[in-house]
């Protein structure tokens, strides 16, 4: 068996899946580049939010609205998988390499031995070794990615700088990402509405941050101060 007839086995199929997910999420990823959107970005927004703003130098005020119960199983297994340490794009990635590679290595085992094995077999086998090494990958990448927010500033010293939405439109209901970058030129990306109920904002818009509300920016349209 050559090696393209193993790659795409019939044993191996969910395996091959994982693997032309991975060209897809590039393709795309590269046609975002020309076009201007961000599909991680639109991953990030579809999942609950489980961030835990961690800056020690940021007095942050809970809204007394907030709810602070018991989260659910989900956002327990996505906490669990780091989903916030990491893009979630490359949380995706980095599962469907995992699982991807854990097959292909055990199927190769197998083939020596008795010869390729089942798919309905390998498969858990894979899964169940994907979620623990997407976890261990993500935890190492949280130490080395830049985070959204830098620890090097507080947070309140983005307030009063001009941002550019990234993911919108925003408005004062419907929260969006801007890109805004600090007094030190390090470039941020942070959570943004509107700070006006009948105002909102385009992807590519420029936007003055004017207050933090626990981990999400308020905005408005910058004076004409700002444009000279």
């Amino acid at each position: 068996m050559n090696t393209l007839d193993f790659f795409l086995a019939a044993e191996n199929t969910s395996f091959a899946a994982a693997s032309m997910i991975i060209l897809a999420i590039a393709a795309v990823q590269i046609l975002g580049l020309v076009l201007g959107f961000g599909l991680s970005e639109t991953l990030e927004n579809l999942l609950p939010n489980t961030e835990v703003d961690l800056d020690a130098d940021a007095d942050v005020d809970i809204d007394a609205d907030l709810d602070l119960g018991e989260p659910g199983w989900l956002e327990q297994f996505f906490g669990w998988l780091n989903v916030g340490r990491v893009p979630v794009l490359v949380l995706l990635l980095t599962f469907l390499t995992s699982f991807a590679a854990t097959g292909y290595v055990l199927q190769a085992f197998a083939l020596g031995i008795t010869g390729l094995l089942p798919n309905v077999l390998v498969g858990p086998l894979a899964l169940a070794a994907a979620f623990p090494t997407t976890r261990a990958t993500s935890r190492l990448l949280g130490r080395i990615l830049p985070k959204e927010e830098s620890n090097a500033i507080s947070p309140e010293e983005l307030v009063g700088e001009i941002a550019t939405v990234t993911l919108g439109p925003v408005g004062r209901q419907t929260a969006g990402k801007a890109r805004v970058m600090d007094a030190h030129g390090n470039l941020h990306f942070v959570r943004v509405r509107s700070a006006r109920p009948d105002a909102s904002f385009d992807v590519g818009a420029e936007i003055l941050l004017v207050r933090r509300d626990g981990s999400i920016f308020e905005a408005i349209t910058p004076p004409a101060i700002f444009n000279t």
